[in-house]
């Protein structure tokens, strides 16, 4: 990493998907990496302080150091949020972040998007969207001449997402679940492949688009259990649970059950957006950047040995 290339701010390293975007930012000689940390994350970036990152100590939910915040930024080619949680950090932190980029000159803003396709969805549908969406409104009239970006890469192929979170899969049993026909297409990308397309994006001298699709594959439902039992070796139970209809009673009738344990509920928002084709990605855009081969669903599964 080179003391004279490009500045990229990174805000939320520490975490699994941010921490994957700081190395991918860093194994370019051009990039300068700033790193925006919480006092009390500053142990984490330790390990990134050692390999040349600026660690910077800054709390993007203190509403009163707007003047620490734009100087954080100052001088930054591209501000990556890659920050999580509720509407206190993915609106209000969030768009502290985003005017002081604006403040700052700061040419592009990479939003804490990186989920299917927000804007397919209905109010109402998954309340994690419906954050997401109020921060990009309130961003479309806070950004000035900034370059607002949102990556949506659709459902992270992962152990703990894809084949955990979701509640698509029980591979200790060997069991799917399918809710509906299971034919509308949905897209799966790994946070390893999400990083490295985010990572491109940061540096990227041309205009994006306001929003960027990349997928590593995408499947519909039956596809998706031939691609598990393709990288398995493991033939799968496919249990159908209902119409889609049914899976709007089952995730009202635990609201309803638990209103205040969002684990609940959760994930069967997210798993009903992407077999209704809400949330399908409608622009992939993978081309832009073929030096990436995104892993598809069997060989992730394959190399994670599920």
């Amino acid at each position: 990493m080179t003391e004279t290339g490009k500045l990229i701010v990174l805000a939320g390293a520490t975490g699994d998907l941010g921490s994957l975007i700081a190395d991918a930012l860093m194994d370019n000689p051009e990039v300068r990496l700033r790193v925006l940390v919480r006092p009390q994350s500053v142990a984490k970036a330790a390990s990134l302080r050692e390999r040349g990152a600026e660690i910077v100590e800054v709390d993007l939910e203190d509403r009163d150091n707007d003047a620490l915040l734009e100087e954080a930024v100052s001088g930054a080619f591209c501000v990556i949020s890659a920050i999580q949680g509720g509407p206190d950090v993915i609106i209000h932190a969030q768009l502290r972040l985003l005017e002081a980029a604006r403040r700052a000159g700061v040419r592009r803003f990479i939003a804490s998007n990186f989920s299917y396709n927000i804007f397919g969805l209905d109010h109402g549908d998954n309340i994690n969207s419906d954050d997401r969406r109020a921060f990009a409104r309130a961003a479309e009239e806070a950004k000035g001449d900034v370059e607002l970006v949102q990556i949506q890469i659709g459902a992270f192929l992962d152990r703990k997402v894809l084949f955990g979170f979701l509640g698509a899969f029980d591979i200790e049993e060997g069991r799917a679940f399918l809710w509906g026909d299971g034919n509308e297409a949905m897209d799966f990308t790994t946070y390893a492949d999400t990083a490295l397309f985010t990572a491109e994006a940061a540096v990227d001298e041309a205009t994006l688009p306001s929003v960027f699709e990349v997928a590593g594959e995408t499947l519909d439902f039956h596809g998706l259990v031939k691609a598990y039992e393709e990288g398995s070796g493991i033939s799968v139970k496919v249990e159908r649970m209902g119409t889609l209809a049914d899976l709007d009673e089952e995730i009202e009738r635990r609201r309803h059950a638990e209103p205040d344990n969002i684990f609940a509920w959760l994930s069967l928002m997210y798993w009903r957006a992407m077999l209704s084709g809400k949330a399908r990605l409608r622009s992939v855009a993978n081309s832009r950047y073929p030096q990436i081969a995104p892993v598809g669903v069997a060989e992730y599964v394959r190399r994670e040995g599920l």
